[in-house]
Formats: structure tokens, C-alpha cells, sequence
């Protein structure tokens, strides 16, 4: 036999490589279209499932009508959070063709969801509000987590309860000034944040927090509540300590913190006598006076309860629900919050002491005068005054100079200070160590 003959029937290495390409192309296209064959029929496979899912469902409302369907969003069959099975009967056992579960949803009880995710990562889905099946590429299930009525509350303990009204809640974190925690949204839904605080403290919407009380001595802890006297016989120095004292990031009150939270309050037109604000008296609190005022009466000490029913000083010593809007001890912020004696009853230290003189950082010397006198618009005015300018006429209050170097302010106005209380009144003729039965504190975060 001729050798060139022999080699001549045999295949070379690229006719060899060439039908190797042709059977992989052959094979990669056959596997392919098995798989797309597969996927199609899992995905004929959920909607069936659904079908009966769905059809599970209306038989179990008819012979429950009076049954709410669960509103806490669930799968079916196990899981995590498994479904009642008695909703689904016999069809509780289904399950997605990998092995997942199928989710259900109710918002109100009676209308619902039921969602599986197709092999194109679409989702399929039946809605019983409109008796619709549906494709999509987003999830129809997702919601917004909102957060509950316990939100924006005071509570006695940390909240357990109303934390959200849609979505689930993280763990409440926080000592109360504030509780915080979270609202995760469902199936892809957006987080909200919400929060709270305990009893006796108020977000002022202001960038701190503030006790809605003054300083209550509870077995030598400044408390924030209205049963008991004010903390009084107290200096500045300790007035420092005792809201240090509460922990990390509490402190007394400052003149900062003050004139913001007194300008705020001067800007709602619920705290001024006329329903409009700059029109009318703002409220000074529990301040009546004979002398510094034309009240009628005048009070010879602090008021004697404090609380809902007593938000008027409405005779010597006495207080009740309903008075002379002048001597009205409340005043509301723009939030729906309400805070108590922020002018009269007692002077609240502030944790700022003053330099005499005039200029930039300097604090006047005088006994007291209106914040429209020149001699403050240097500094005084913009750093603790009324802005717009407002006089004691509208019960703003006055100021007392600084009368040596070092001395402590106080703000607010006493039990019988009449016009000289209000919400712009400072006083800095005190010495950080003065400790007297009419000054009292309130602490901040």
C-alpha cells in the first residue's frame, strides 16, 4: 500500500478542531434552549401554583367571613415567618420549584397578595383587590415603612407597642432623650426613622432637647415632672452638676439654647392673646403682680401644683384650668409640644456667665430696661433679646445688667415679677454660688 495514500484518508488536527467548535456550538445551543424549556415550565409551574393558592384563599374567606386575613407579611408553607396553614388548606404544601417559598400579604385583612419570582427574575403576582395576575420588574408587594402613634410621644418606659404602622421595627435604643428606632419597609420599601421621648422631655424641633418641666429634686435627681416644687435653693455651680449628672450630653439650659427656644415660641401665633403673632400680649406665666404689674393680686410664692387643670395663675397662690391669658404658664411650640413656666414662677439658671462692659462679648450694666433701649444693640439684643424687637408692653419681658464680672445669668422672671417676667427676661446680677427659694434650673440635651 502507497504510504501517501494512507495519509491522505486520515483527518488533519484543524479539520478535527473544526468539528469539535461545530459539536460544542451544537451542544451550548441544545443546553440553552433545555434551559429556557426548564424555566418555562417552572414558571408555568408558580402560575398554577398561584391559581391554586389564590383559590385556597377565597374558599377559606367564605367559610370564615368574619375572619381578618393576617396583616404581617408571611410565606407560605415555612419559613421564618410561615403563614397560618389553615388559610391554604391542602395548597399550604406548594412550593416554589427551587424550593423557595411563596410570599402573602394582606394591608387591611380582607384584600391580598401572592407573589412568586419567575425565572427572568420577574416578579408574578395576583392581587384580590383588582382579581388581576400580574408580570413586573419591580415588586408590587413593596411598601414604605411609616413609623407608628408611638412616635413623637412621651413614654413612662421604653416603648414596645404602636412602633410602626407599616414595616418592621428595630430594637428601641436610646434612654428616652430620645428612644430611637426604625421602620424597614417591606419587600424593598424605604426605612423610616422614628423616635420618641420619656415623660417629661420634648424634642423642641430646634437641634436639643429640653425638660417641659423645671428641675424637680427626685431623691437628688433633676426630674422633668409636674408633681412636687421646683429644685430652688440651688446655684449655678450645682444647677451645672445636677443635669451633668444625668449622663453624657445633658446640661444646664444655655443662653443659646434660651433665646432660640424664646424666639421660636414668640413666632406661634397660638402663644399671643389675639390668635396673631406681634398682636396682643404674649404670656408671662405664673407671675401676677400688684407692684411691677396691674394683675390684681400678686403672688408671694411658687405656684402650688403644675400639670393639666392648672394652666393659669388665676389668684394669690392659685392656679386653674382656664385665666387671664397674661398668666398663662404654657406656651406651644411649632411641633405640638407644650412647655411649662418658661417665664414666671421661678428663675432658671442658664449656664452662661457675663463680662461688664459694652461691645462685642460684653454685657451692659444697668438695672432693668426695655430690650429696645441702644445700649444692647451692640450685643445684648442679638445674642438673648426678642427678634422681632419686643417690649414688656407685650409681656417680652426686660433686662437687668451685668453688675460684675463673673455672674451668672438667669432667665424667665419669678412668682411676683409681674411685667419684669417673660420669655426675654435676663437677670445677671447673681454670683454663680447665689442660692435663694426663688431660682430654680432646667436641664437640656
Amino acid at each position: 500500500m502507497n504510504p501517501k495514500e494512507s495519509d491522505s484518508q486520515a483527518f488533519t488536527l484543524i479539520e478535527l478542531l473544526v468539528v469539535i467548535a461545530i459539536i460544542g456550538i451544537l451542544a451550548g445551543i441544545i443546553i440553552v434552549a433545555m434551559g429556557s424549556a426548564q424555566g418555562s415550565a417552572n414558571d408555568a409551574r408558580r402560575k398554577a401554583d398561584l391559581n391554586q393558592l389564590a383559590k385556597a384563599v377565597m374558599i377559606y374567606k367564605v367559610n370564615n367571613p368574619e375572619t381578618l386575613l393576617p396583616t404581617t407579611p408571611c410565606t407560605i408553607g415555612g419559613g421564618t415567618t410561615p403563614c397560618d396553614s389553615a388559610i391554604f388548606g391542602t395548597a399550604n404544601v406548594l412550593k416554589d420549584p427551587n424550593g423557595s417559598l411563596y410570599s402573602f400579604s394582606s394591608s387591611d385583612g380582607n384584600d391580598y397578595m401572592l407573589l412568586s419570582t419567575l425565572s427572568t427574575g420577574d416578579y408574578y403576582s395576583f392581587d384580590s383587590s383588582t382579581g388581576t395576575y400580574s408580570q413586573s420588574g419591580t415588586n408590587p408587594s413593596a411598601s414604605n415603612g411609616v413609623c407608628g402613634t408611638s412616635a413623637g410621644e412621651e413614654h413612662p418606659f421604653i416603648p414596645v407597642t404602636n412602633l410602626c404602622s407599616n414595616g418592621t421595627a428595630s430594637t428601641v435604643e436610646g434612654d428616652g432623650v430620645p428612644y430611637t428606632w426604625t421602620c424597614t419597609g417591606l419587600n424593598g420599601g424605604t426605612t423610616a426613622s422614628c423616635e420618641a421621648t420619656k415623660t417629661g422631655w420634648i424634642n423642641t424641633g430646634l437641634g436639643f432637647y429640653v425638660m417641659k418641666y423645671e428641675a424637680k429634686n427626685v431623691g437628688g435627681v433633676a426630674t422633668s415632672t409636674p408633681t412636687g416644687n421646683p429644685w430652688v435653693s440651688i446655684n449655678q455651680t450645682n444647677s451645672i452638676s445636677a443635669c451633668s449628672a444625668l449622663g453624657s450630653g445633658y446640661h444646664l439650659i444655655t443662653n443659646a439654647e434660651w433665646t432660640s427656644l424664646a424666639r421660636h415660641l414668640a413666632a406661634q401665633p397660638s402663644n399671643w392673646s389675639t390668635g396673631i403673632v406681634g398682636s396682643g400680649v404674649l404670656s408671662r406665666g405664673y407671675s401676677a403682680s400688684t407692684t411691677n404689674a396691674s394683675d390684681g393680686f400678686q403672688n408671694t410664692a411658687v405656684a402650688p401644683n403644675t400639670g393639666p387643670g392648672y394652666e393659669y395663675n388665676t389668684g394669690v397662690n392659685t392656679v386653674g384650668s382656664s385665666g387671664v391669658f397674661s398668666l398663662k404658664r404654657t406656651h406651644n411650640l411649632a411641633n405640638g409640644k407644650t412647655i411649662w413656666d418658661i417665664a414666671g414662677n421661678t428663675w432658671e439658671w442658664n449656664s452662661d456667665t457675663c463680662t461688664m462692659g459694652s461691645g462685642v462679648g460684653n454685657w451692659y450694666t444697668s438695672g432693668y430696661i426695655e430690650w429696645d433701649d441702644s445700649n444692647l444693640s451692640d450685643y445684648e439684643l442679638g445674642v438673648a433679646g426678642p427678634n422681632p424687637l419686643y417690649t414688656s408692653v407685650y409681656n417680652a419681658g426686660r433686662y437687668y445688667g451685668c453688675t460684675a464680672t463673673g455672674n451668672g445669668l438667669l432667665r424667665g422672671g419669678h412668682w411676683n415679677d409681674g411685667l419684669y417676667s417673660g420669655l426675654f427676661t435676663a437677670y445677671l446680677k447673681d454670683r454663680p454660688s447665689s442660692r435663694y427659694t426663688n431660682l430654680g434650673f432646667r436641664c437640656a440635651r
